[in-house]
């Protein structure tokens, strides 16, 4: 008679094999190449289909998925104080080993399905421009966007008050068919969930976020208005294998900025423009109080509207989030943290150098 025999598993060698996970993961992503890999193209058919599947699911799914998840660790983090204070030390070994079982899993989940893109440039030549960039390119840009979203307001949805407000389900739809026809693939069904988690999120100064276990995309409700159709691009952009948080922004941006949707090109342009201002005020704060002072009335009233949100949700919660954020950047391949959000600002005026190069030779191009 055969005996199946037991697999022991251990703490330590659960703990090796995250470790050996690590190893071989950084070497593969080291492997990959930065801007043709055949990795990336099979991860994103993946996402492709994993957009079909959930897109047809109303809930979020990977919100509950994380429920679960905090509900799980929080139970074995409690046995394993009840039997530590027995001294039962087998049985907090188990729960530990569980907990480490489960991180394993989580780990390479999530390298294979997100992870191992960090390394992978979606927009190289723009990213990594030889060209140097000065300060005055920073401005006439700043410029030309402030001129384009004056225009654009004019013709854009705006609610009784002035403010630009959009219909957010409408943008998704938008959105998406755009992105169908920019990949050249059949229209999939929207991935855009409304997180069950909105209220912490929102504490936590989240606009949205990609659950990278199913392949969702989160964009929190009662958000400015401004921001809806570049978060909703930005989240997108992760269902579409664009991993860093920069190109994901500059993704956003790209789609949008010669958009036939004038609310999604207004929102990617008005928010382009408020990345170059954080750069230029650290060395001519006086150029960028110039640019706000030529705001036209509609967008000073998107401008109000913002801030008002901003100063709602600063605090504790979003400090600790950014924080937490920041170390998750640096750990995959994002070396800035959480700066990495307005590197954007780089690539963007190396898109107009490359794409409009006349505007770089116009006199008086700067806002006087």
């Amino acid at each position: 008679m055969l005996h199946k025999r037991k697999i022991k598993v251990s703490i330590s060698g659960l703990l090796s094999s995250l470790l050996l996970q690590f190893f071989i993961f950084q070497a593969f992503k080291m492997s990959l190449s930065p801007t043709d890999s055949w990795y990336f193209h099979l991860i994103v058919k993946v996402k492709f289909f994993l957009n079909s599947i959930f897109g047809f699911i109303s809930i979020s799914v990977g919100d509950i998925f994380y429920i679960f998840l905090l509900v799980l660790i929080i139970i074995w983090l409690i046995q394993v104080s009840v039997f530590y204070i027995k001294k039962k030390k087998e049985k907090v070994a188990s729960c530990f080993i569980k907990i480490l079982f489960l991180i394993n899993i989580l780990y390479g989940w999530f390298m294979l399905s997100f992870g191992l893109l960090y390394n992978y440039s979606n927009f190289y030549q723009f990213e990594n421009s030889r060209e140097k960039l000065f300060l005055i390119d920073y401005k006439i840009v700043a410029g030309h966007l402030l001129n384009e979203c004056v225009k654009l307001k004019e013709e854009v949805s705006n609610n009784k008050n002035g403010e630009f407000a959009v219909d957010r389900d409408k943008m998704i739809m938008i959105i998406n068919q755009e992105q169908s026809a920019f990949y050249g693939i059949p229209r999939q069904k929207e991935n855009i969930k409304k997180s069950i988690l909105n209220p912490i999120i929102i504490k936590l100064g989240i606009l949205g976020y990609y659950n990278p276990f199913t392949g969702e995309a989160q964009v929190a409700k009662d958000i400015p208005d401004t921001s809806i159709p570049f978060t909703i691009a930005h989240e997108m952009g992760h269902q579409v294998g664009v991993a860093r948080e920069d190109e994901a922004n500059f993704y956003s941006f790209y789609m949008g900025e010669s958009s036939p949707n004038k609310d999604f090109q207004y929102s990617v342009k008005y928010k382009a423009l408020n990345y170059l201002l954080r750069e230029i005020y650290v060395n001519d704060s006086a150029y960028v109080h110039l640019i706000l002072k030529n705001y036209s009335k509609g967008m000073k009233l998107d401008r109000e509207k913002e801030k008002k949100y901003y100063l709602g949700m600063s605090g504790l919660g979003s400090d600790v989030f950014s924080y937490m954020n920041n170390i998750y950047l640096k750990s995959n391949s994002q070396n800035e943290g959480i700066i990495a959000y307005n590197n954007v600002s780089k690539m963007i005026v190396s898109y107009y150098k490359k794409q409009y190069p006349s505007l770089f030779t116009k006199e008086n191009s700067l806002i006087q």
